[in-house]
């Protein structure tokens, strides 16, 4: 994990050099998550659950088509099992820095709707205790149980694959994204088949 983290300290470094000669922009992005967690237990079949999501942004500017963008984002993660006797939540809370490469596809005019691709690898943080909440029905009532997550490691390392437009607007750019993540190893310490699935959408501005 350390190797990951230089890893991604190097390419920030890359795009701060890189930026001396091009072009910086600023902005913040906001939306929401569709998170998963998967494992390799066929007999466990967890489910996506919507949480929110937002942060900031650093674009560097390489030349008219090719960008770096370093992200920082609250991004909680977890999951959701539904079974006939009741419900269990699991909500992981990450800061995650992506470092994202980003093309800007040259099609129309300079000033209108610009489609984008991206990717790059990401570090999540753990941003305090994950839980796992087990509501429970019995005989018409129903009772809820919370548990921390002892066994959620404190780093995930993963990668972001994404697509993009971006929309010119009084000195101001608007985009909207979607974006796919996913780990690259477990997420637990007590197995080794426990992963983050997540589908992003975001929304942002960037200010020139």
């Amino acid at each position: 994990m350390k190797k990951a983290a230089l890893i991604l300290l190097a390419v920030l470094a890359a795009a701060s050099v890189s930026a001396a000669a091009g072009r910086i922009t600023f902005g913040l992005k906001a939306g929401v998550n569709s998170a998963n967690m998967v494992t390799a237990d066929a007999d466990v079949a967890w489910s996506a659950r919507w949480l929110p999501v937002g942060g900031a942004f650093v674009c560097f500017s390489l030349s008219d088509s090719f960008f770096i963008q370093p992200e920082l984002l609250y991004s909680p993660k977890g999951a959701q099992l539904t079974e006939t006797d009741g419900t269990t939540t699991m909500f992981a809370p990450y800061i995650d820095i992506p470092v994202l490469l980003k093309y800007l596809i040259p099609t129309g005019p300079a000033g209108g709707l610009r489609p984008y691709l991206f990717a790059g690898p990401y570090l999540g943080f753990k941003a305090g205790s994950g839980t796992m909440t087990i509501e429970t029905a019995d005989g018409g009532e129903t009772s809820t149980t919370e548990y921390t997550l002892t066994d959620l490691k404190g780093t995930d390392l993963g990668f972001v694959l994404g697509a993009g437009v971006e929309l010119p607007l009084d000195g101001m750019k608007i985009s909207l994204d979607v974006r796919w993540t996913t780990s690259f190893s477990t997420i637990s310490t007590t197995s080794d088949t426990i992963k983050n699935k997540v589908w992003t959408f975001l929304v942002g501005v960037a200010f020139n």
